[in-house]
């Protein structure tokens, strides 16, 4: 199995993702952005795509390249896999296609998602959560327990679930009471909730999608090294690029 794995535009623990990426099954590929992106022909190379990466959102949004277009665009003919990490799903705000190629939008403003009208997304650090396993049948699931528990952050985001396969789920509170404003946040006020309102959020923490040949896993969690280390979510995230890569 070839792997390309993608990083840059969100910090994140260099060591405990090194180590997170040795523990993972295939031939593995890193590439950084904005020093390193492949090309078509570069990216035909690998089975799947492993993005823990946030791209074209901060300071600023900014389109993708015209690649990256081009390989979501093809997916559905090429069968190229993707599995997306954590802040991943928050990459591209300038870019809608790709909030409909992962199945779930998160905004740093309040926008427009599918013609209605939502507020800003929200986040929680470090929420001590237990995640159960949605689709116990999953190729992606075999050999997990039916529930392990993670402390993670969890998102405050539009998730499009009548387009997804739920594969996890999380008992964490989901509401505009325990989450931040990340518009707020960007302005200088982290710690306030005033004036923002958010509707309940899912409970989804993992999901796929099949679109054409093409495989794609989204999963929540993957914030901090705790997470990164922990063997249950490393077998999570090899079964997932397995699966993605029609390896199961």
């Amino acid at each position: 199995m070839r792997v390309a794995a993608f990083t840059g535009g969100h910090s994140f623990d260099r060591d405990a993702f090194t180590e997170f990426l040795g523990s993972l099954p295939g031939e593995i590929t890193w590439f950084e952005h904005p020093d390193a992106e492949p090309d078509a022909a570069e990216l035909e190379k690998f089975d799947v795509s492993l993005h823990y990466d946030m791209p074209g959102t901060l300071p600023e949004p900014a389109d993708p390249p015209a690649t990256l277009r081009a390989a979501v665009a093809a997916a559905p003919a090429t069968g190229h896999g993707y599995v997306i990490l954590h802040h991943a799903i928050a990459s591209w705000a300038n870019w809608d296609d790709w909030a409909e190629f992962v199945g779930g939008r998160y905004l740093y403003r309040p926008g427009v998602v599918r013609g209605v009208s939502c507020p800003d997304s929200g986040y929680r650090h470090a929420v001590a959560q237990r995640v159960t396993v949605a689709d116990p049948t999953h190729p992606i699931v075999a050999g997990l327990p039916p529930t392990f528990e993670l402390v993670d952050e969890t998102y405050l985001c539009e998730v499009f679930e009548d387009d997804v396969t739920p594969l996890l789920r999380t008992d964490a509170e989901m509401s505009d009471a325990v989450h931040w404003s990340t518009a707020l946040a960007m302005a200088g006020r982290r710690d306030e909730r005033a004036g923002w309102h958010h509707r309940p959020g899912s409970q989804l923490v993992g999901w796929t999608k099949t679109t054409g040949r093409s495989r794609l896993a989204y999963l929540q969690p993957g914030d901090k090294a705790p997470t990164l280390s922990d063997p249950t979510y490393r077998q999570l995230v090899a079964g997932a690029l397995e699966w993605a890569a029609r390896l199961r």
